[in-house]
């Protein structure tokens, strides 16, 4: 089971814990989880321990670039990138301490020339026909041309993908008028795009709005709380089991939607689909560091998830 993962701006995350974060005190790591990262990274890493075969594609620069490219190889995780001179690829932060919580400081990275877009796109036009999903994943990277993310949508609907978004703000847009078959987003990012609170109500009614256009499905999740789905078929509020212990937040819900393109692969049942989704956003909980899950605890967990259609 192939997937095209879309990441654009591709990073190296490092993940460090201390025993309670506080702003104001000087911190020494003994030992700090660096690997490759970016929303579609980490999507592309649960999905390997779910079966699938997942493809990244993205960009690169400098020193860092590379370093991100060596490692994905190094780690038997294929990738489509295009690489560039402008600056170096980002670097972005997590410390999370033994409470669970976390506190992110990512960098922006640098701006992608004109023509590596151009190549990307491209690219991924002549390799969207192998793959039977691909998801776009993850913030933009500065520089990206207005039109792009259409661009990218048409083409990859063109060759027959099931496309699913998991991005933000005009992107995210552009992608949905350009007819994403999935959008899986959190609560601020919902309220970014289509404005109001995130309730029963504005969920409806942004699916209504936009499936005309070829949206199959929206999906909202809430953090801790209820995640909010909506299909044709009808809307539902999905509840994850209560976890004794948190190791780290940072990545659940990319996992989430690796769960979520896993079960789409493999034909599940939307409800069921919505369950292996949130038993692997919760086995990323118990985890540090983005994307990382267990196969098996994901099916344990996903098996107390509570599915209510609303």
């Amino acid at each position: 089971m192939k997937a095209l993962i879309v990441n654009l701006n591709l990073a190296i995350d490092k993940t460090a814990k201390v025993s309670v974060f506080r702003p104001d005190r000087i911190y020494r790591f003994a030992d700090t989880l660096t690997q490759p990262g970016g929303k579609g990274v980490n999507v592309a890493r649960a999905l390997k321990e779910l079966g699938c075969r997942p493809v990244i594609a993205g960009f690169v620069s400098g020193h860092n670039g590379r370093w991100i490219k060596e490692n994905l190889t190094d780690s038997n995780s294929p990738s489509l990138l295009v690489s560039h001179s402008s600056g170096e690829s980002r670097i972005c932060y997590s410390i999370v301490d033994s409470r669970g919580l976390s506190m992110d400081i990512n960098e922006e990275g640098p701006a992608v020339p004109p023509a590596a877009q151009t190549l990307l796109l491209k690219k991924l036009a002549a390799a969207a026909a192998d793959f039977q999903v691909a998801a776009v994943c993850g913030r933009v990277s500065v520089g990206i041309k207005k039109g792009f993310h259409s661009r990218l949508t048409l083409g990859l609907k063109k060759a027959g993908c099931f496309t699913v978004f998991d991005t933000s703000g005009e992107p995210l847009m552009e992608g949905i008028l350009a007819g994403v078959d999935l959008v899986k987003i959190n609560k601020i990012e919902f309220e970014e795009v289509f404005g109001g609170c995130l309730s029963r109500k504005n969920i409806r009614r942004a699916f209504d709005k936009y499936s005309p256009r070829g949206l199959k499905a929206l999906i909202v999740t809430n953090g801790p709380h209820s995640t909010l789905a909506v299909s044709q078929f009808g809307l539902w509020s999905c509840r994850s089991v209560s976890l004794k212990r948190i190791e780290s937040p940072v990545g659940a819900g990319d996992s989430f939607t690796a769960g979520f393109i896993s079960g789409f692969m493999r034909g599940l049942a939307f409800e069921a689909n919505l369950k292996l989704a949130t038993g692997c956003a919760a086995s990323d909980c118990l985890t540090l560091g983005a994307g990382r899950i267990s196969r098996s605890e994901a099916s344990a967990l996903a098996a107390g998830v509570e599915i209510t259609e609303l």
